[in-house]
Parts: structure tokens; sequence; C-alpha cells
């Protein structure tokens, strides 16, 4: 089990050092934009590479014969050059029309000038994937006729095109050499554009997955303490509060005094008590327990596989440990005291009834004069029948 997280921590800096490489900033662009211009700027430095090579071995072979195709080449490399610095610039749309028409142009030329038997319109083929990398979703419209622009030249350059010898009549060996060094580049490119897809697909949904814990932690965290917020709470309630679930005791405590703070000292000072407050909580439960906020200056606590005596114990240790220490604010510090409602939960697949016994303790340690455990048990089964009608009665609003 232990190797299923480091196997994960592996990937994960695998993906980032993959996309720091691939999806390097270029233009100051982010988000789809970016990973296009990125994937542009990669294509035509690529292209610079590939057309300098072939330059290089056409006016090695007969620059009369190639001269027009060398001097094209010569061009498309200033056009290639033209679009790094466009990515650069953050002219996404620009560079990846100028990227790819060019090289189309110069995959068809190359073709007509030996023939299709070398090989060189095989990379319009990766033209026709790359359309998707290039190009944003905005511009599918682009996409697709790019895409169906780029096959029509093959189609052409299979079809159309002889063999060999267009225009420049080449030995059958060299055009085989040529084809079979052609196909290990695409193969190579294709590989590359695929391990991309891969790596930004998987890194996609990492991000998707961290947004969405994200989401779900905010959804279920009071912002101000880092305490669980209501919701997670009476989830956690609803699982113990059904027929054969593990013994659990429910406290709520409430701020004595608390509303005099945010009045004389702002509810700056309230929120820097508040949050105080969460994390010394936090510190005095055990890990099988669980604390938060259950609305403005009031907690919840649910502490399981403990008897009632046991869970008054607890209580009276947070009561006393929130009380010994005043809590620093700009210029004053405040004491703080904290009246504490605690009772046995039930398991008739509600907390409703524990909740409100909950609170009427509570009311009771404000009503006997504040900073106190009041415990109020269970009733018995006898007499359940009436401690569930008296949840239809109301009391007066306690005093903070």
């Amino acid at each position: 089990m232990s190797g299923d997280p480091e196997r994960s921590a592996r990937d994960r800096h695998l993906n980032d050092a993959v996309e720091r490489l691939l999806d390097r900033r270029v233009g100051r662009l982010t988000g789809e934009a970016g990973r296009a211009v990125s994937t542009t700027h990669g294509i035509a430095v690529i292209a610079i590479i590939l057309t300098l090579s072939y330059i290089a071995f056409f006016m090695t072979y007969d620059m009369a014969m190639f001269g027009t195709l060398i001097a094209f080449n010569m061009v498309a490399t200033i056009a290639y050059v033209a679009c790094v610095l466009l990515a650069r610039l953050g002219r996404q749309l620009g560079a990846a029309l100028v990227t790819f028409g060019t090289a189309i142009v110069q995959l068809v030329m190359a073709s007509a000038f030996v023939g299709w038997e070398a090989g060189f319109h095989l990379f319009i083929l990766l033209a026709c994937q790359l359309v998707f990398m290039v190009f944003t979703e905005r511009q599918r419209a682009l996409r697709w006729v790019s895409a169906f622009g780029a096959l029509f030249g093959f189609l052409a350059c299979q079809f159309l095109l002889p063999a060999s010898g267009a225009i420049v009549q080449m030995p059958q060996v060299l055009l085989t050499t040529l084809f079979s060094i052609n196909v290990l580049l695409m193969s190579s490119m294709l590989f590359i554009v695929a391990a991309v897809s891969h790596f930004r697909a998987e890194r996609a949904r990492q991000r998707a997955a961290e947004l969405a814990a994200r989401a779900e932690y905010l959804a279920n965290t009071d912002a101000l303490t880092g305490l669980a917020n209501r919701r997670p709470v009476m989830e956690r309630l609803e699982k113990l509060s059904v027929p054969g679930a593990a013994p659990y005791c429910l406290a709520i405590a409430d701020l004595d005094h608390f509303k005099d703070i945010n009045d004389r000292f702002g509810h700056a000072c309230g929120d820097r008590v508040l949050a105080d407050i969460g994390a010394r909580l936090k510190a005095s439960l055990r890990v099988t327990d669980a604390v938060g906020r259950w609305g403005g200056e009031e907690f919840v606590f649910v502490i399981t596989d403990a008897q009632l005596s046991d869970a008054a114990v607890t209580m009276e240790r947070i009561r006393a440990s929130i009380g010994d220490a005043s809590i620093a604010c700009t210029g004053h510090d405040h004491p703080i005291t904290v009246s504490i409602g605690l009772t046995d939960g039930e398991y008739d697949g509600s907390p409703h009834h524990a909740i409100r016994r909950a609170d009427d303790a509570l009311y009771a340690s404000k009503a006997g004069g504040r900073d106190r455990v009041t415990v109020m048990k269970a009733p018995s089964a006898a007499v359940a029948t009436e401690a569930a009608s008296a949840l239809t009665s109301t009391k007066p609003r306690r005093a903070s």
C-alpha cells in the first residue's frame, strides 16, 4: 500500500517536468491559448531545423537542379522564424496560420520535385493531427478547414503526382533512403504528439481532481476557523444515529459574551478570537472525534465510542483550555469562557432529538451562570414519545 502514494508522487513529478518542457510559457499566454502557442512555437523550431537540414542535402546533391526548391525552403525558413517571433509576441492565431500554411505548401512542393516515393508528403498526415493542438477550441472552424485542406494536399501528392521524377529524377535507392528517413522522422513526431497529448490529458485530469477536492473542502469547511461546517457534521450524525451504530455523544458549545467583543472591538477582533478558538478545539480532540462550527460563535462536537461520563471529562477539559488563556488582539487581550451542553446520542435514524437535547443543555449552562458544562442524558424508552412531542415547543432565545 505504501508504494501507491510514492508512485503517484513520481507520476506527478514526471507530469510536471514534461509540462514544463512542453508547455513553457510563450507569449505570456495561459490556458488553452498558451498551450496552442507553445505547441506552435515548438513546431516552428523543429521545422526550421528540418528545413535547414534538407536545404543542406539538396545543395550537396545538386544545387542547380534543386535551385528553385532550395530558394523556396530558404523563404520557408524565414517564415518559420517569423512564426517563432509571432508566438513569442503572443500572436497565437497568426503563428498557427503561418506555420501550418508554410508547412503544407513546402511539403507539396518537395513532393512535386522528387515524387511521392520520397515520403515528404507523409508529414502532411502529421499536420492533420497537429491542427487540433495549434488551434484553440474557439478556432475549431479553422481546425476542420485546415485538417481537410491538409488531407486534400496529401491525396493530391499521393494520386496526382508521379511516384518519382516529377521534376528531378533521383536514383531509386536514394528515394527509398529518403522515404525511410522521412517515415522515421514522421513516426517519431507522431509519438511525440501522442506523448504530449497524453501528458496534457493526465495533467488536466489531475487539475480537475485537485479542483474538485478543493471545491469539496471549501464546501465542507468554515473558512474562518478551519473547522468543518454544519453539512459534514450533520452527515456524520446521520450515519451515527442509525440503529446498531457505535455509541456517540454530542455537545454544543457557545462562547460567552461574544457579542460584546464584536460591539466593542469590531468584527476583525471577533474573527481573530474565533480563529484562535478553532485552532484550540482542533488540538483538543482525538482523531476519531469531530468538531465543527455550528454557526456564529457556536461549535458542535461529535465524540465517538465514548460513554457520557467520559465525554463529560473531555468537554470539561476543553472548557478549561479555552478559559485558561486569553486571546491577544491588537493592543488588548480577551479572556474567553464557553458554555457547553452535552448529551448522549440516539439511534432511531435521526440525530435531531440529540441535537435538541444538547441545545437545551447549553441553554441550562447559560441560565446557570455560563462557563460550565451541563449534561442532559437521553430519556428512557418509556418517555421517548413525550420527548419527541416536546420538539414542537419553543424556548426563549438564550443570551450570549
